[in-house]
C-alpha cells in the first residue's frame, strides 16, 4: 500500500522550520555557544567594538528566543499532523508517540553532554504532557496555549512579590550568599567552556544534569511558555491553517498586521522600561511592565516572522525558501550539526574562540555554516528519503532499519 506522508508534506512548514533554524544557529553564534549566564570578571566578552555592540543589542531584540519560539511551536504542529495521519491510516498513536518521545529525550541527554543549551530533553518532557492533553477541545486549547505563551504563571509570581513584605537579615545574608556561588559558578563554567577539554565540557555538563536545566526553565518561565507554543501547534494543526487556500491567507494576513502591531509596541516598552532579560533585573512595578512587555514582544515578533514568511511562500516561493525546505526536513540533523559546528568552533578543545571575537565575527562565522548546509541538505535529500539523524530516530521508533535510499523507497511505494 501507498504511504503518503513524505509526498502529501506541507512545505511551507518545512520552509519555517529552516527558516528557524537558520535564527537559532545565528543567535547561537551570537552568544558564542556561551547558552549559560555571562562571566562576572569577563561580561563582555563577545564585545570588542561600537559596531559589535550595537550588533549584539540588534541581535537581542531579533533573534534571541524569536526561533527557538517558532520551532518549538513547530513542534506542536508536527505532533498534530502525525496524530491526524495515525487517525486516518487507523494506527495507533499515543503508545508509539510516547516511545518516540522517550527516544527523542536519549538524543538530548547524549547532545546535552556536549551542549548546556540543549532543548531536546525539554521537549520530550513537555511532549508527554502534550500527549496527555491531545483530546481536549480547540477551545481548550486555544485559550490555555495563549495563557501558557504570554508567561501568565510567571505574571502572577512577579505581581506577588511587588507585595511581600521586605526581606529579613537572614534572607538578606542567604541571598548574599546565593549571589556568590552564581558569580563563582558562572565564572567557572565560562574557563571550562573557553579553556577546558572536552572531557571537562561532558563532566561539568553532567553535573549541571537535568535539574539545573528544568530549574532555569522553571524560574524564566520558559518551561510554561514552551508548552503554549506546542498547544498553539496543536491548534493549528487540528485547524489546518497552513494548508494554502483563500481564508488561509487572510488569516495570515490579519495575523500579520496585529502581531507586527503588538509586537512594534511591546518592543519600545521593552525598550524603555529595560524589561529584556540581560544584566541585572528592573526593580518594581517598572520591572514587572517590563519583563511582561519583553514576553510579549517574544511571542508577537515570532508570530509576526511566521505570518511574513508563510505568504511570502505561498505568494512567490523565492528560491531562498524553496532552499530551506531540506532543511527543514533535515531539522534534527541540522540543530545537531549547529553544536557540532558551534563547539569546535568556541569551545576550549576545538578553535577555542569563544571571548577571543565579537560578535560581529561570529554571526558571520554562523551564516556561513548555515550556507553550507543549504546545499548539502537539498543534495543530501536527493539521494535519500531521510536526513541521517531523522533516519535513525525513525528506525528506531519502529523498531526496523527504515528504507533510506530514494530509487529504494519510490520501489517500495509503488509495488
Amino acid at each position: 500500500m501507498k504511504n503518503n506522508t513524505i509526498s502529501n508534506r506541507i512545505t511551507v512548514i518545512d520552509a519555517l522550520r529552516g527558516f528557524a533554524l537558520l535564527g537559532i544557529i545565528v543567535n547561537h553564534c551570537s552568544q558564542e555557544f556561551l547558552a549559560g549566564p555571562t562571566p562576572p570578571s569577563f561580561p563582555n566578552f563577545n564585545i570588542f567594538s561600537p559596531s559589535d555592540a550595537f550588533f549584539g543589542q540588534i541581535m537581542s531584540y531579533l533573534t534571541l528566543g524569536k526561533f527557538f519560539t517558532i520551532f518549538s511551536f513547530l513542534f506542536g504542529l508536527s505532533f498534530a499532523i502525525q496524530m491526524d495521519s495515525a487517525a486516518k491510516d487507523g494506527r495507533p498513536f499515543a503508545g508509539r508517540m510516547l516511545w518516540r518521545i522517550l527516544i527523542l529525550f536519549i538524543i538530548g541527554f547524549i547532545h546535552s553532554m556536549f551542549y548546556s543549551g540543549d532543548i531536546l530533553r525539554i521537549y520530550a518532557i513537555l511532549g508527554v504532557f502534550l500527549l496527555l492533553m491531545r483530546n481536549l477541545n480547540n477551545r481548550v486549547i486555544l485559550i490555555l496555549g495563549l495563557l501558557l505563551v504570554l508567561n501568565t504563571p510567571l505574571i502572577f509570581v512577579r505581581i506577588q512579590t511587588q507585595f511581600a513584605p521586605p526581606p529579613t537579615a537572614q534572607q538578606m545574608e542567604m541571598g548574599k550568599k546565593q549571589g556568590e556561588g552564581f558569580v563563582k559558578m558562572a565564572n567557572e563554567t565560562f574557563n571550562i567552556k573557553q579553556n577546558g577539554t572536552l572531557a571537562e565540557v561532558v563532566k561539568m555538563n553532567f553535573h549541571g544534569g537535568l535539574l539545573g536545566t528544568l530549574g532555569f526553565q522553571l524560574f524564566t518561565g520558559r518551561l510554561f511558555i514552551t508548552l503554549g507554543l506546542f498547544l498553539l501547534g496543536l491548534w493549528a494543526g487540528r485547524r489546518k491553517i497552513f494548508i494554502e487556500n483563500l481564508g488561509n491567507k487572510h488569516f495570515f494576513q490579519r495575523l500579520r498586521i496585529w502581531s507586527g502591531v503588538i509586537a512594534l509596541i511591546s518592543t519600545l516598552t521593552v525598550i524603555f522600561l529595560g524589561g529584556i532579560v540581560m544584566g541585572p533585573p528592573t526593580l518594581g512595578w517598572r520591572g514587572v511592565i517590563g519583563a511582561t512587555a519583553f514576553d510579549i514582544h517574544q511571542i508577537s515578533l515570532s508570530v509576526f516572522y511566521i505570518s511574513v514568511v508563510t505568504l511570502i511562500y505561498w505568494k512567490t516561493q523565492p528560491i531562498f525558501l524553496r532552499l530551506l525546505v531540506a532543511v527543514g526536513r533535515m531539522g534534527l540533523t541540522t540543530y545537531l550539526c549547529g553544536t557540532a559546528f558551534g563547539a569546535l568552533t568556541f569551545f576550549g578543545y576545538g578553535l577555542g574562540l569563544i571571548g577571543h571575537i565579537g560578535v560581529t565575527a561570529s554571526v558571520i562565522a554562523g551564516v556561513i555554516f548555515f550556507a553550507l548546509q543549504i546545499p548539502f541538505s537539498n543534495w543530501w535529500l536527493s539521494k535519500y528519503q531521510f536526513g541521517p539523524v531523522e533516519w535513525l530516530w525513525r528506525s528506531l521508533t519502529y523498531a526496523k532499519a527504515q528504507i533510506w535510499k530514494k530509487e529504494n523507497y519510490s520501489i517500495v511505494q509503488n509495488s
